[in-house]
């Protein structure tokens, strides 16, 4: 090594040192106080000890970033301070120095995974390169460590962040499941005394005037409590409280129960003609039947409102690679084009099907199902005239049982 590379070596080594503390423990006086003063021109801090025991005592008292040590020494051996170090720190970066190359006092060191070793008299140069080497791994270690104790400081942080905000939501959804309880309590009581004393009334008054008041009260009376029902379960679902029952259906059956239902409602929809354009013995669904009856529910519901109970309805099934396709399809005006964006937003508004009044919370239901089954909905206007929405449930669950050879049970009522 020339006096150039000596000189480059020492810069590097004192700028790696400037903020280093090394301990430096020697039993001869002379030695550890000539070496001192060396060690003063490169580190920081320096702290000395003239034996093992006394050394120990420094290092249970500071931290180091090296330590140079002896090996034979009175009161405890340089052996047996590293063997103490390495029960307090296993990765304390060491540098032997001894008079002594026997394999005695090497063998022990090997063992203890030391591997800077050098003899006195030392060679100054091999003295510095190893000091560079082993503080050198000193700093990358204190780095590392640093490092992964931020990295753990904010994981603890962003998990105790993340209980909190599950706290939080725990509270919300308790708050919001009593909200909801008081709501259904507070409108549906009012409600059922609303209707029972229409009923009576409307026996008191038999002149039509008097009827059709009451029939209108009625009817605005079941309108909200639907309204009711139907933000309850468009809640529920939305936040995912819901119990799905899963199991085989006929999809001409799931929408003979919803129009039953419907026509309970309006009579005037017993005259509806529905006509399938595929099969019905091949249109089957492995889905929540009572979530399915209320999407055709639904949809019946918004034929009545918007395009009457006289027009007929055209219903297909169609397996589409992951997908089964039911298609309901009205002979009415179709929908407007700004209303196609947001046809199923809840309470969305505006010139929906050629009409002013707002679509409520009917089809975002029927959006909020869809998802829930793991399916979605669709709807534009057919290229022959009226409206066609398009419900797609997964086929995954169909083809699975078809593999092992199911049969569906025929569930008309």
């Amino acid at each position: 090594m020339t006096h150039t590379d000596e000189d480059e070596l020492l810069n590097s080594l004192t700028a790696l040192a400037q903020n280093a503390c090394v301990l430096y423990v020697e039993d001869e006086a002379e030695i550890r106080d000539e070496l001192r003063e060396m060690l003063e021109g490169i580190f920081s801090t320096v702290i000395t000890a003239e034996n093992g025991a006394r050394a120990l005592k420094e290092f249970q008292s500071h931290k180091f970033d090296l330590v140079i040590t002896d090996i034979n020494m009175p009161q405890m051996t340089g052996i047996e301070l590293i063997q103490e170090i390495q029960k307090l720190r296993p990765q304390q970066a060491v540098l032997v120095t001894s008079a002594y190359s026997d394999s005695g006092n090497l063998i022990p060191l090997i063992n203890l995974g030391v591997g800077s070793f050098v003899l006195k008299p030392l060679n100054w140069r091999l003295f510095l390169s190893l000091i560079h080497k082993e503080l050198s791994a000193s700093v990358s270690l204190a780095r590392e460590t640093l490092y992964q104790q931020r990295l753990e400081l904010e994981v603890n942080r962003r998990t105790q962040e993340l209980q909190d905000a599950e706290r939080h939501l725990l509270r919300l959804q308790e708050a919001k499941d009593d909200m909801l309880a008081l709501i259904s309590h507070e409108i549906r009581t009012p409600l059922n005394g609303i209707l029972g004393f229409t009923e009576l009334v409307r026996t008191l008054s038999p002149t039509s005037e008097a009827q059709s008041f009451l029939a209108q009260i009625e009817e605005s009376a079941r309108r909200l409590e639907r309204s009711t029902r139907k933000a309850l379960d468009f809640t529920s679902l939305s936040t995912g409280n819901h119990s799905l029952h899963w199991a085989s259906h006929r999809v001409d059956s799931l929408w003979r129960a919803a129009f039953e239902q419907v026509r309970e409602r309006v009579p005037s929809m017993s005259g509806a003609q529905t006509s399938w354009l595929t099969p019905v013995e091949v249109a089957i669904l492995y889905c929540d039947g009572e979530l399915v009856v209320e999407v055709f529910r639904n949809l019946l519901e918004n034929i009545a409102k918007y395009v009457g109970a006289d027009k007929p309805l055209l219903l297909s099934f169609q397996q589409e690679g992951l997908w089964n396709r039911v298609v309901v399809r009205d002979n009415g005006p179709g929908f407007s084009e700004a209303s196609l964006a947001t046809l199923f937003h809840p309470f969305s508004t505006g010139n929906i099907m050629h009409h002013s009044e707002g679509m409520g919370l009917g089809l975002a239901l029927v959006d909020v199902i869809m998802l829930t089954l793991g399916g979605r909905v669709e709807a534009h206007n057919h290229a022959e005239g009226g409206a066609e929405v398009v419900l797609r449930f997964p086929a995954r669950i169909q083809e699975r049982l078809a593999s092992t050879k199911d049969t569906f049970p025929d569930d008309r009522p």
